[in-house]
């Protein structure tokens, strides 16, 4: 194979976790599942990307945020509201007190969240295992990266989003 071609084809993920989030305020997620990599997706509202370390990103539609395990971050629809779930590896769910929160935020196939209606929808794909992505790829990433819509070309440039 041609050097070219491996340097390109190589820094692939396959075995994503994905699912679409839908919140309603106030909310606020802790997530300490050290994912090697989380891609987050906002296609309605808004949300805040909180880690331990670094800058606040704010994301609304069309922007995209990339994060790198093993690192922590918050995810919340308002950066002053306390976490109120917390996401764990395995992306097992729990309140603060460590009580299963599976049952009550699934909200129907591959959708989870606090509110089948809620204002901010998120797609998200964590990739659990390193073995799932290329390591010259992380390797290239930073913690968090985040792209807004009018740096690439996003899907929501191209049409709206309604509520039915």
């Amino acid at each position: 194979m041609d050097p070219f071609v491996g340097l390109l084809d190589g820094p692939r993920a396959r075995g994503a976790f994905a699912l679409r989030t839908v919140m309603s305020p106030p909310w606020s997620l802790r997530i300490l599942a050290e994912s090697p990599l989380t891609l987050i997706a906002i296609v309605q509202g808004e949300a805040w990307i909180v880690p331990d370390s670094g800058e606040t990103v704010r994301l609304g539609p069309g922007d995209v945020a990339v994060t790198r395990g093993p690192d922590h971050y918050t995810v919340t629809g308002d950066p002053d509201e306390p976490p109120s779930v917390v996401v764990y590896p395995g992306q097992r769910c729990c309140s603060l007190d460590g009580e299963s929160l599976e049952e009550e935020m699934t909200l129907g196939v591959r959708t989870w969240g606090n509110d089948i209606n809620g204002s901010t929808v998120m797609l998200v794909g964590a990739y659990e295992a390193m073995g799932d992505i290329s390591a010259r790829l992380l390797r290239a990433l930073p913690p968090l990266l985040s792209l807004a819509n009018d740096q690439w070309d996003s899907p929501s440039s191209h049409c709206s989003v309604t509520k039915s």
